[in-house]
């Protein structure tokens, strides 16, 4: 009895504490609305903007103001995302500090306005095989992008 009640109790344990199943996207990639998912799962705000041909969500954390940008959509399934967000600054940054991040990152990548404003960019290939495990470590890498890269520009939400 109490080998059943051990492997009883060991068998709760390990449900309990294994994380949930990721569940596969369908083949071609990720749509808006499962992106929507996604990320109220991280418990983020999200909102899809249509701006005529183009899909966007709006979202934002620790101050910040970002969205999901969707490519090689057919059917509302679109095979990549890019997570962006723009930083409007007094001076902007110039090449040398937006180099200088895209030297020593490796997930995501500086670019500049034609103001000299930065944007950071974090994009994502959902095209095969991505899965709703991926979504949400793609979601947690940016958010820790973010801060990163907001520090690194001198940016103050």
């Amino acid at each position: 009895m109490k080998t059943i009640l051990t492997a009883g109790v060991a068998l709760a344990i390990a449900a309990v504490a294994a994380p949930a199943m990721a569940a596969p996207y369908a083949a071609g990639g990720i749509t808006p609305k499962e992106a929507v998912a996604a990320l109220k799962a991280e418990g983020l705000p999200s909102e899809i903007v249509k701006d005529g041909d183009s899909t966007s969500i709006k979202s934002n954390s620790g101050g910040i103001n970002w969205r999901i940008y969707f490519y090689g959509c057919k059917n509302d399934r679109c095979s990549s995302i890019q997570f962006s967000a723009g930083f409007d600054l007094d001076d902007g940054i110039g090449f040398k500090k937006a180099n200088e991040w895209n030297y020593t990152k490796r997930f995501a990548r500086a670019a500049l306005d034609d103001e000299m404003d930065p944007f950071v960019r974090y994009d994502i290939d959902t095209e095969s095989g991505f899965t709703t495990e991926a979504m949400a470590l793609g979601i947690q890498t940016w958010k820790l992008i973010l801060p990163t890269f907001a520090d690194f520009i001198g940016y103050e939400p």
